[in-house]
C-alpha cells in the first residue's frame, strides 16, 4: 500500500470533529480526503477523470467524473481550486494547493500514537506466529494496520468481478470454488494479524482503542463520499421498512456471539425509536431454523454459532430453543414476520419481473448453496416490488430496505439496480449494507457522530468474524492426525478443538492460513494446541491450591477473630457482673444500714422506757417515807425501790445504763429475721458499740474457686 495513504489518514484523523457542526453539511467535513490526491496534480488544469481515478486507486471508493464535479463548488470555496473564468458557469478549473505546512499539534500527536500503535503491533506480531519472524520495518505494520482499519467489512465494484469454477481439493474431490478480488492489499494472514491485534489492544488499552476507533471511524465516512449525493441532514422520524436478512436477525437473538449482538442491536433500537419499522421475510425464519440446526446436528461445527457456544457466550439450550421458534423471539424484540411468494400479488411482478429474478441468481454464483442464492434473490425480488417503483437517494426515505451483513450481495444489487433505473443510479438500493445503514444512522440521528460507540463495536464484531475459526485448517490438522492411525489422538483433537484456547491457539500459529499446516509442523502445533489446554488446567489446579490456602487463611483469621470476640465478650462480662456485683453489695449495704438504724432507734426507745420507768419506781419508793412507820421499813422501802429503779433502767446490769452487744445484736438478728434481710445481713460484719452498729467496710466477696465458677 502507498505510503500516501496512511499518511492521509493522519490528516483526515480530525476530520471527525467536524461531523457534529451546526451546518451538518458532511460534504465539507470530508474535504480533507481530498488534499494528497489534488497535490499529486497541483498547477495542473482540473480532470475529473483524472482525479476520479486518482481516488479510486489511493481509497479504494466507487468514485467517478460526476462525484468530482459535485465537489468543485466545496473544493473553490475552499481555495484548493481557482476558476479559469471567473462567473463563467462552464469555466474550467486549475488546481492551486496551498503550499505544504507542517503538521499541527493534533496532526503530530496522531502521528505519534500511530507510530506509537505500530511498535506495539510489530512485537505483538513477531511474538505471536513464527509466520510474522520476517523482517519488517514499523512503517510496514503501520501502514497494515490502517489500511485494514480503513477498509474493514468494505466492498467495492472490484469485489463483484469474481471468478467462479471447479479444481480438486486436498482429498482429490472436485469443488466449486469462487474467486473475488480483494479490496484492499493486505492478505488473509495480515488481516489475522490485524484483528488479533486490534481485538486485544480495545480489551486491554484504552488509549489505543480510542485511536483504533477513529481511524475506523474514518472509514466508515467512505460510505458518505461513495454517496455523497444523498441528503446530509439530521433524521428525527422515518417510515422506512426494514427488513433484516437472516445473519442480521441471528445477531439480534444473540446466537452469533456477544458482540456481533452489541453491534446490532443498538442500530436495530435507534431504528425502531425514530419509527421505522422492522421486519424479517418467513424465508429468513427458515434460514435461521436450517443453519441453527446444521450447527447442532455437526460434531464439528464452524461459523459464527459455533464460535460463541466455544466461547460459552450462548447456551447449546438458548440455540437449540431459538432453531425452535425464532418467529416469538424476534417479536419480542420488536421484529414482525412478512410471509410472501414470488407467485404472490401479480399486480406488483412489473417491478421485479421472473427474468429478473433469474438474472439476479445467476450473478449470486458466489454462494455455494442454491437454497442460499434462491433466498437472496426472492428477499430482494420482494422489496424491490413492494417499492412499486419508487426510489429515492436519503435511505431514510426508500419505503423498503434489506439490511444484511453480505457485501457482495449489496454490491451486486446495487449494480443491477444502477443499470435497471439509469436516470436515478443514485438512489438506494433495495438491500444495503449493515455498514452504510449504521454509518446513515450514526451521522444521522441521535446515536451522535461524536460518539466513537458505533464504529468500537462494529470493530470488534467485526475482528471477531475474522478470527473465527477456519473449517480449512481444522480439515488440515483432522486429516494429519487421522494419517497417524491413533484413533486416541483423533478423539483428542476433537476435545482440543472444542476448547477456545486450544483452537485460538492453532489459529494465532497458522494465521488462519490452510497450506501452512504440515508434517514437519504438524508436532509443534499439536503441543501449542495442548499447551493453553494444559496451561489452563495448570492454572485452575494452582487457583484452587491458592483458594484453598486463602479459605484456611480466612478460616484461621475467622477462628482467631471469634476468640477475641469470646475474649472481649468475656471481659465485658466480668466487668459487668462485676459493676452488678458491687451495684448488689451496695443496695445490700443500703439495706443493712438502714436495718441497723431501725434497730438502734428501737433500743434507744427501749432505753428511755426504761429509765422511764425507774424513775417512776423511784418516786414510787419514796412514798413510805410520807407514811408513818417505823424508819427501818421506811429506809428498807426507799432502798429497794432504788434498786429495782436502777435494775429497770440498766436492764438487769449493775455498772451501765447502755444496751449490751449481744441484746443488740439479738435484736438487729431479730428484726432482720422479720423484715427477710438475715441474707444480706450475714454479707457484712456488724458490731455494736454501747449505743450504735458499726458496719465492717471489708464486704465478704466470694472466693476465688467461686469467681472462676461464675466467670468461667
Amino acid at each position: 500500500m502507498p505510503q500516501q495513504l496512511t499518511r492521509s489518514a493522519v490528516r483526515i484523523y480530525g476530520a471527525l470533529s467536524a461531523l457534529g457542526s451546526e451546518s451538518g453539511n458532511l460534504m465539507e467535513a470530508i474535504l480533507p480526503f481530498f488534499d494528497p490526491v489534488l497535490r499529486l496534480y497541483n498547477g495542473n488544469k482540473l480532470d475529473p477523470n483524472v482525479i476520479a481515478s486518482a481516488v479510486r486507486d489511493t481509497y479504494k471508493w466507487n468514485f467517478n467524473a460526476d462525484l468530482v464535479e459535485a465537489f468543485v463548488p466545496y473544493l473553490e470555496r475552499q481555495g484548493w481550486v481557482v476558476a479559469d473564468i471567473a462567473a463563467n458557469k462552464d469555466t474550467s478549473y486549475t488546481i492551486q494547493m496551498p503550499v505544504q505546512v507542517n503538521f499541527d499539534e493534533t496532526a503530530q500527536n496522531v502521528e505519534s500514537e500511530l507510530r506509537r500503535i505500530a511498535i506495539q503491533f510489530k512485537s505483538f506480531s513477531e511474538s505471536l506466529s513464527p509466520l510474522t519472524t520476517i523482517p519488517r520495518d514499523v512503517e510496514e505494520f503501520e501502514d497494515i494496520l490502517v489500511e485494514w482499519l480503513l477498509y474493514i467489512e468494505a466492498f467495492s465494484e472490484r469485489n463483484i468481478d469474481f471468478r467462479a469454477g471447479f479444481r480438486k481439493d486436498e482429498t482429490g474431490t472436485l469443488r466449486q470454488y469462487v474467486e473475488i478480488p480483494n479490496t484492499t492489499s493486505l492478505r488473509d494472514e495480515e488481516k489475522f494479524l490485524c484483528a488479533r491485534f486490534v481485538k486485544r489492544a480495545i480489551e486491554e488499552d484504552k488509549g489505543s482503542a480510542e485511536v483504533l476507533a477513529r481511524i475506523a471511524a474514518i472509514g466508515l465516512l467512505t460510505e458518505v463520499v461513495q454517496d455523497f449525493v444523498r441528503p446530509v441532514t439530521s433524521v428525527d422520524r422515518t417510515d422506512l421498512i426494514v427488513y433484516l436478512d437472516a445473519p442480521v436477525a441471528m445477531e439480534l437473538l444473540g446466537v452469533s456471539g456477544r458482540l456481533a449482538r452489541e453491534n446490532t442491536e443498538p442500530v436495530i433500537a435507534e431504528l425502531i425509536r425514530i419509527g421505522a419499522s422492522i421486519r424479517i421475510f418467513g424465508q429468513s425464519i427458515e434460514e435461521i431454523k436450517n443453519s441453527l440446526e446444521a450447527v447442532l446436528r455437526n460434531s464439528r461445527p464452524t461459523g459464527p454459532t459455533a464460535q460463541a457456544m466455544l466461547r460459552r457466550e450462548v447456551l447449546r439450550e438458548y440455540v437449540m430453543e431459538v432453531s425452535r421458534d425464532p418467529s416469538s423471539l424476534l417479536e419480542k424484540k420488536g421484529v414482525k414476520i412478512a410471509y410472501r411468494t414470488m407467485d404472490q400479488t401479480p399486480s406488483e411482478h412489473q417491478y421485479f419481473t421472473k427474468e429478473q429474478w433469474e438474472e439476479l441468481y445467476s450473478k449470486l454464483s458466489f454462494a455455494e448453496n442454491p437454497r442460499a442464492r434462491e433466498h437472496d434473490a426472492d428477499v430482494t425480488a420482494f422489496v424491490v416490488r413492494q417499492r412499486h417503483g419508487r426510489t429515492s437517494r436519503d435511505i431514510f426515505k426508500s419505503h423498503a430496505v434489506l439490511l444484511t451483513r453480505n457485501g457482495l450481495l449489496a454490491q451486486i444489487v446495487r449494480k443491477i439496480s444502477a443499470q435497471a433505473t439509469a436516470p436515478a443510479a443514485d438512489a438506494v438500493p433495495p438491500v444495503v449494507h449493515r455498514r452504510v445503514l449504521a454509518t446513515a444512522m450514526w451521522l444521522r440521528t441521535g446515536m451522535g457522530a461524536g460518539d466513537l460507540n458505533i464504529p468500537k463495536r462494529m470493530l470488534l464484531a467485526s475482528c471477531e468474524h475474522v478470527l473465527a475459526i477456519r473449517p480449512g485448517v481444522v480439515d488440515a490438522v483432522k486429516r494429519l492426525t487421522e494419517a497417524l492411525g491413533d484413533t486416541d489422538k483423533t478423539r483428542q483433537l476433537d476435545l482440543l478443538i472444542s476448547q477456545d484456547r486450544s483452537a485460538q491457539a492453532l489459529m494465532d500459529k497458522t494465521l488462519g492460513a490452510t497450506n501452512v499446516v504440515t508434517e514437519e509442523n504438524f508436532a509443534l502445533l499439536w503441543q501449542e494446541m495442548l499447551h493453553p489446554h494444559l496451561e489452563e488446567e495448570r492454572l485452575k489446579g494452582q487457583a484452587s491450591l491458592n483458594e484453598a490456602r486463602a479459605e484456611s487463611k480466612r478460616r484461621l483469621e475467622h477462628a482467631n477473630q471469634k476468640i477475641e470476640a469470646i475474649q472481649r465478650e468475656r471481659e465485658q462480662q466480668e466487668a459487668s457482673l462485676g459493676a452488678q456485683l458491687a451495684t448488689k453489695l451496695q443496695e445490700d449495704r443500703d439495706a443493712v444500714v438502714a436495718l441497723c438504724a431501725d434497730v438502734e432507734r428501737v433500743l434507744a426507745r427501749k432505753r428511755e422506757i426504761r429509765i422511764g420507768l425507774a424513775l417512776v419506781i423511784a418516786l414510787v419508793s419514796c412514798i413510805p417515807m410520807l407514811l408513818e412507820t417505823t424508819p427501818i421499813v421506811r429506809w428498807l422501802a426507799v432502798f429497794f425501790g432504788f434498786l429495782f429503779a436502777f435494775l429497770t433502767a440498766t436492764g438487769g446490769r449493775l455498772l451501765r445504763v447502755e444496751t449490751g452487744s449481744e441484746g443488740a445484736l439479738n435484736e438487729l438478728l431479730k428484726t432482720a429475721k422479720h423484715r427477710r434481710l438475715v441474707s444480706k445481713l450475714e454479707q457484712f460484719d456488724v458490731k455494736w458499740m454501747g449505743k450504735k452498729f458499726v458496719i465492717d467496710d471489708q464486704e465478704k466477696l466470694p472466693s476465688a474457686g467461686n469467681r472462676n465458677e461464675l466467670f468461667g
